[in-house]
Formats: C-alpha cells, sequence, structure tokens
C-alpha cells in the first residue's frame, strides 16, 4: 500500500511536498506554475484520507504520516531531497528528519506546527471539532486562520476545497495528532537546515508562537515572515512564498 502522490518536472533537484490538516495536495497549485520543471523534480503527496489517498484509512498520527513518506519516496528512488511541509506538515517534515534525517537536504517550513505541537483547550477544540460538520464554523475557522482579512468569496472557497479533499474521519483522527503529539525534546539534536515561513496575520502560528518554538527547539533554523499573509501563504502570496523557496534551494543547485 502506497499513499497518493503526483509529481511534475525532470530536473536533478528533487523536492517533496507536505500539506496540511485543511488542504490535500492541491493546496500548492498556486505556486507550481512558477518551479522550472528542467530544474525540479516536485513530488506531492496525499496522506492517507486525503484527496488521491481518501480511500485509505489508518490510525491518523503524525509517525503514520512520516513512514508512509519515507516508505514511498524509497519506492521511488528518493534517496536525498529537500521538503517543503505546510501547517501540520511542517510537523510532519520533523518526525521524517527524526526517523531518518540522512534523506533530507534542507526543509522549508509554511506557517508550520511545531513538534511541540498546538495543545487546545477545551472550548477551542470543541470548536474546531464542530467544524468537521458544520460548513459555517469551518467556513470561520478559516477566516480566523487567515487573519480575518479576505473577502467571503475567498474563504468559501477554501470550506469547499477542505470539504472535497478529507474525509471526516481523517480530519478529526489528525486533529488530535497535531494539537497533541509532542516529540520536541527529539528535534533539539537535529542539524538540518529549515527555513521557517511565518504570516504575519496567522491566526493560529503566527510569528511569535514560531519564534517560542521552532526556533528555540531547533538549532539550524531562520525565520522569514510575509507581510499581511495569514496561515494559507501559498494561496494568499504565492509570488512571495515561491520567491523564498526558491532562494532556499538555490543555495543547494
Amino acid at each position: 500500500m502506497s499513499i497518493g502522490y503526483k509529481t511534475i518536472g525532470k530536473g536533478s533537484q528533487k523536492v517533496l511536498f507536505l500539506h496540511g490538516w485543511l488542504s490535500d495536495l492541491t493546496i500548492y497549485d498556486e505556486i507550481i506554475p512558477f518551479f522550472d520543471s528542467d530544474k525540479y523534480t516536485l513530488m506531492f503527496v496525499d496522506y492517507r484520507g486525503y484527496g488521491l489517498s481518501k480511500h485509505l484509512t489508518g490510525d491518523y498520527t503524525i509517525e503514520e504520516i512520516a513512514k508512509d513518506v519515507i516508505d514511498l519516496t524509497g519506492e521511488l528512488g528518493w534517496n536525498r531531497f529537500h521538503i517543503i511541509g505546510h501547517s501540520m506538515g511542517g510537523m510532519v517534515l520533523q518526525k521524517i528528519a527524526c526517523i531518518n534525517k540522512e534523506l533530507l537536504i534542507s526543509a522549508v517550513a509554511v506557517t508550520p506546527v511545531p513538534a511541540s505541537g498546538l495543545p487546545l483547550d477545551a472550548d477551542t477544540s470543541a470548536f474546531f471539532k464542530k467544524s468537521a460538520d458544520d460548513d459555517d464554523v469551518l467556513a470561520e475557522l478559516f477566516d480566523v486562520l487567515s487573519g480575518k482579512q479576505y473577502s467571503r468569496a475567498f474563504i468559501t472557497q477554501l470550506t469547499k476545497r477542505a470539504r472535497s479533499a478529507l474525509s471526516r474521519q481523517a480530519m478529526l483522527g489528525y486533529l488530535e495528532a497535531w494539537t497533541r503529539t509532542d516529540f520536541s525534546g527529539d528535534v533539539t539534536t537535529l542539524d538540518t537546515d529549515i527555513l521557517v515561513i511565518a504570516g504575519e496575520n496567522d491566526g493560529a502560528v503566527g510569528p511569535d508562537v514560531l519564534s517560542d518554538t521552532y526556533l528555540k527547539q531547533l538549532k539550524n533554523v531562520e525565520m522569514m515572515t510575509i507581510s499581511g499573509a495569514g496561515h494559507y501563504p501559498m494561496q494568499e502570496t504565492p509570488v512571495r512564498v515561491f520567491t523564498l523557496i526558491e532562494n532556499h534551494l538555490s543555495q543547494y543547485a
């Protein structure tokens, strides 16, 4: 059993993309056209319960995602590559590095969940869980994450894409994973070069949260903040996100 994926390009630089909790691999669609297909080979994966892997069930843990990704890259002969991880995917890339850091050349964590997770109080947890069944609550969640600064049309698009992207079981399962998992003690010795991209108006993991987690927990990390962006800068400010990613990757060309 392999999780679903798609590849684009034929270049020598291999880059793996990991999505977040409320999106599948299509979250990166807006930045794909900017990559030079002769320079890069891009791989986009869907976790169990998402998109191309929506039919697959599992334990819905961070470690399970990491092992599924490691198994897939091994099958495809990807022995060394960069990882771009958004939100929950930023947590997953750290778990992959903990399991086998030799796979990673470097990483870019976009508005990421830290290795310590993001614990929620009872009321907030109930609100997040309600979003699994209530479109209005899910839309409100997206509005908060995006910094309450965009038109209703954008929020509606995010809501519709999320509903079609993942199963209810996966949504609730992974909610437990990224809020309750804590392996921050395992990442302190990692020396993987990681660029953290923060959104200035992110309603969940803004610059202050990332400064107090990622920048303290990891030893070879730097952070850049995108002015005006919320939790989904790949869609909000795609050109800026691509530029930061490409500038990072160019160091390893």
